[in-house]
């Protein structure tokens, strides 16, 4: 699996900002009943919605707080969509981590990926291939979103927070369009 992580991606005193509000007590978190998809129901999480196109929704203070912050350092022609995700523990301590959501894409279309780890857990991201990314505290993994990977939630911590980026760049957005 072709991946690339930057850890220490975000200047720490950002970073620290960024994971204060997610961590203690401040975000509005939206319960999901499942993981990726309504058939997805070994789990649930709570989720926050900064921005996504294709609705034409944007939250526009957590953009200006969270978003730009990250978009600003990463090479996007077009950004689709940012999302954070907070995956509670759903287990007791030391037990396997539960739950895995189902193998998936965010998109259906050729994107790039990127997940901010906000806090470090023994949770991870796994691909289909059996590669797993560890779930580190501001580093950022980007990869082919079209690549199909699966959230693992963790045992160490309370919750596993992370902040979802989908974008197309200039080559990927011209194919989108039948343009080349």
């Amino acid at each position: 699996m072709n991946y690339q992580r930057i850890d220490n991606f975000l200047p720490r005193e950002v970073f620290q900002e960024i994971q204060t509000f997610l961590m203690q007590g401040d975000m509005m978190w939206s319960y999901r009943s499942a993981l990726t998809d309504v058939n997805d129901t070994c789990g649930f999480h709570f989720s926050g919605d900064v921005f996504h196109s294709e609705r034409e929704q944007c939250d526009i203070p957590l953009l200006e707080r969270i978003g730009v912050p990250i978009i600003t350092r990463l090479p996007m022609s077009k950004l689709i969509r940012i999302k954070i995700n907070c995956y509670p523990r759903q287990v007791r301590v030391g037990e396997d981590n539960f739950p895995k959501s189902s193998y998936h894409v965010d998109l259906s279309y050729p994107h790039h990926t990127a997940i901010l780890g906000i806090n470090t857990n023994n949770g991870y991201t796994e691909f289909d291939d059996g590669t797993k990314l560890d779930s580190i505290e501001n580093s950022l993994i980007i990869f082919d979103g079209t690549k199909r990977h699966r959230a693992v939630g963790c045992t160490d911590e309370n919750i596993r927070v992370n902040i979802n980026i989908n974008w197309i760049d200039e080559i990927q957005l011209m194919n989108t369009e039948g343009k080349w």
